[in-house]
């Protein structure tokens, strides 16, 4: 048995979702309410220490961090692979995955947390909100939180931006002269860029690429990812936002 505990069909637990159904496996869903901090909860606690989503359960052992579940689903799952089978182009693929863990996934979530999960807040109550921040454990994910309510700055929010331009330059280049991101065809690298990629339409529509915009076409006509965004408790999954992972910090 498969349960999948996660939250809207977007960012990082759109990845395991997809995944799941584009190899065709029937999974329980255990939906997080992220926004009410569900995930903090002593039961998904128990699950997760560090209080992320997604976490996959099977036969009793829970999987945390997407680009790993999902590798671990193809591995247990081997029909339908979502890898390719050149080790080249398989290095392609995760190199993608880590690519997107690293740097697309922070930048990407600055941006739509600043655009439109934070304002989804404004209507809650400020002091009860803070109240329930404050009562976070771990500390590394009460201080993020901390900080994704103050607000990004102008130069935080710019970096981001500079380091979505990056991002789709190199989506449009791997993207010439075929249609998904990894040599040998569709992988595990288009179910990881996708889920971020697919807020730059409404956040930094100024920044996509022709070749980054008919792929977000070709992924979200996919019957996979149709079936994981029909999932969505709200009207649409890349209308909110929460906080994503800290940026990578180096020296």
């Amino acid at each position: 048995m498969l349960e999948l505990y996660h939250w809207e069909p977007n960012a990082a637990s759109a990845r395991v979702m997809i995944a799941l159904k584009e190899k065709g496996l029937e999974f329980r869903s255990r939906y997080v309410e992220v926004l009410a901090f569900e995930q903090f909860a002593p039961g998904f606690l128990a699950l997760n220490p560090a209080g992320q989503t997604p976490v996959l359960v099977h036969d009793g052992e829970a999987f945390t961090e997407a680009s790993f579940i999902c590798e671990y689903l193809d591995e247990a799952f081997p029909e339908r692979p979502l890898l390719p089978q050149a080790p080249l182009d398989r290095w392609a693929a995760r190199a993608w995955q880590k690519y997107v863990d690293d740097h697309l996934a922070a930048a990407a979530s600055d941006l739509a947390w600043a655009a439109l999960g934070r304002p989804a807040l404004k209507a809650r109550n400020w002091a009860s909100l803070e109240q329930a921040v404050a009562s976070i454990q771990p500390k590394e994910r009460r201080d993020q939180w901390q900080a994704a309510i103050r607000g990004l700055d102008d130069e935080e929010l710019e970096r981001a931006r500079e380091r979505i331009r990056l991002a789709v330059a190199r989506i449009e280049a791997d993207l010439e002269g075929r249609d998904w991101l990894a040599p040998g065809g569709y992988s595990l690298a288009d179910v990881a860029v996708y889920p971020y990629a697919n807020y730059l339409p409404s956040v930094t529509p100024e920044l996509l690429g022709e070749r980054t915009r008919a792929w977000l076409g070709r992924m979200s006509n996919r019957p996979a990812v149709k079936a994981a965004e029909t999932m969505a408790r709200t009207a649409d999954a890349y209308g909110i936002a929460a906080p994503g992972p800290e940026h990578i910090r180096w020296g």
